[in-house]
């Protein structure tokens, strides 16, 4: 008799993800899942300041969030918790 798996029923449910990217088209590192927003910002800030004039975007799946080189898709201040 075997033993049930004790992960059988467990995913992960992380909805934000940072990446850089290598060239427009490929992804060179996922730096960070999380689940949480607030968390997400702090991870995409602090990877483009440790790799200034590289791709970094934040991700919501598919979704783009925030990329680094264009300023237009800065993070608004507004109704904001940093």
């Amino acid at each position: 008799m075997s033993m049930p798996d004790p992960y059988a029923s467990w995913f992960e449910n992380l909805r934000y993800h940072v990446e850089v990217l290598a060239t427009p088209d490929r992804i060179e590192e996922v730096v960070a899942r999380v689940d949480e927003l607030f968390t997400a910002h702090a991870v995409f800030d602090l990877t483009v300041s440790r790799r200034p004039g590289k791709l970094v975007m934040l991700c919501q799946k598919a979704r783009v969030l925030r990329r680094s080189d264009q300023a237009s898709w800065a993070r608004r201040r507004t109704n904001s918790l940093f």
